[in-house]
């Protein structure tokens, strides 16, 4: 990670300072990891300031509860399943509310608004894209979005879902095989290579936000 290689520090060893009691490393943490958690958020709970709570709550638990927490060596992954399973939490605490008050909770949630549109080409492409992953089931649509996004790799992927590494594997390969269903109206050029393509628009989007 840049800003971890930056100050001499590797992530155990950030890590260990955080559960020692250094503010300096936790303001690390959270300044370099809470715009992915934040995105991450979002897909879960499409509500800001709901997910901005999320996230403050579970660091000043984090924080609280430092010196009994575990070894990490992967600090994004740790944050994220904690952040999935305090979203999941409040998700189902508040869903009712929400519901209440107008806002329809589809699982986890991709749109055109999560990739870059480069040119008008590339607009027809980019919605038939979205709308492909839209109809994906929720745990594929959060298996692109992880792997894609957040670049996280299969052992990591199954950290955050809570499966093994060939489950993961076998959910990815059936969520690709069915956006290229999506896409094959398009060319088939255009899906051959759909992992670089899929990398490329949500890492160009991953910059901006």
């Amino acid at each position: 990670m840049k800003i971890v290689k930056e100050i001499g520090f590797d992530e155990a060893g950030l890590w260990r300072k955080f559960k020692s009691g250094s503010q300096d490393a936790l303001g690390i943490i959270f300044q370099h990891y809470f715009r992915e958690l934040y995105y991450y958020g979002l897909k879960i709970i499409p509500v800001s300031d709901i997910v901005k709570d999320v996230i403050q709550e579970m660091f000043v638990q984090l924080w609280g509860r430092r010196a009994t927490l575990g070894i990490v060596k992967n600090i994004k992954a740790y944050l994220l399943v904690t952040l999935r399973r305090e979203l999941i939490r409040t998700l189902k605490n508040a869903k009712s509310e929400l519901l209440d008050e107008g806002m329809k909770i589809n699982g986890f949630i991709i749109s055109t608004e999560d990739f870059i549109i480069e040119s008008e080409d590339r607009v027809e492409f980019n919605e038939k894209l979205a709308a492909s992953i839209q109809s994906l089931t929720a745990r594929q649509r959060e298996v692109i979005f992880l792997r894609f996004y957040n670049n996280l790799d299969f052992p990591e992927l199954a950290e955050v879902l809570g499966m093994n590494v060939q489950s993961v594997r076998n959910l990815l390969f059936r969520s690709l095989e069915k956006i290229r269903e999506g896409l094959r109206g398009l060319g088939l050029h255009k899906t051959d290579n759909l992992e670089i393509i899929l990398f490329h628009l949500f890492s160009k989007n991953h910059k901006i936000l």
